[in-house]
């Protein structure tokens, strides 16, 4: 009987032991960490990459790189915040997360209002961006090819390799119509009917047709639905 009370005591002693051991070890572990001397965080926002490198080696914290499109405002590779912010209490050797701008190259939108198209060509390759789609709209107050909008906005950074799309004028109103279906009519009365309202039809082509009597439209250019005004060539193909 004392002989199983002696071992049962050693055995508690020896696991009262490794618990004490291990509160030690936890303890002196967390000193450790916390032990350092505390600094301020540098400021590195709007530096460079580089920059920001350099100072953080200088006061002794390390960096985590977070890269991001964070819009046209940021030069590439440049650090747009930190976390923990600037002028904050930190430890040596702590870890502060770094928002960079991307990489990609960035250049400035120019102004294109009041520009030739070819104008706009020229100055848009020369910032190393390109034209995307051209819409036109009639303006009587402007002078014809004269851009009057541009979907980018002028001054902004974007990536190089952007689109910007025109919107052109055409200057004054000249009245149109739209171009009807002429297949099948005779080519007599759609000649009367587009000179009273100012058209012409330039060209007239006579082909053979069998089973169908002569001067009926077998083709038209344009196609229906196409608006035409006095300046279009108009071109009908009848049975001959």
């Amino acid at each position: 009987m004392n002989k199983k009370v002696v071992l049962v005591g050693k055995t508690a002693a020896i696991i009262l032991g490794y618990i004490l051991l291990f509160s030690l070890t936890v303890f002196f572990t967390v000193s450790l960490l916390v032990k350092g001397d505390e600094i301020v965080a540098p400021d590195l926002t709007g530096k460079t990459l580089q920059e920001a490198y350099a100072l953080a080696a200088r006061k002794g914290v390390f960096l985590k790189k977070v890269v991001g499109d964070f819009g046209a405002a940021y030069a590439p590779n440049t650090v747009v915040s930190q976390f923990p912010a600037a002028q904050t209490s930190v430890k040596e050797k702590s870890v502060i997360k770094i928002f960079v701008a991307s990489p990609v190259g960035q250049t400035l939108v120019p102004r294109l209002l009041d520009l030739e198209q070819r104008e706009c060509e020229a100055l848009l390759k020369k910032n190393k961006l390109k034209k995307g789609h051209t819409a036109i709209l009639t303006a009587p107050d402007v002078i014809p090819d004269r851009v009057i909008g541009q979907s980018l906005p002028a001054g902004g950074r974007v990536a190089e390799g952007s689109a910007v799309s025109l919107l052109v004028s055409k200057g004054g109103r000249s009245r149109s119509f739209i171009m009807p279906d002429l297949i099948g009519k005779e080519a007599v009365r759609v000649l009367v009917f587009f000179e009273s309202r100012g058209l012409k039809i330039s060209k007239i082509e006579e082909v053979p047709y069998f089973g169908l009597q002569p001067g009926i439209i077998l083709k038209q250019f344009p196609s229906p639905g196409f608006e035409i005004s006095s300046k279009n060539l108009i071109g009908i193909q009848v049975s001959k």
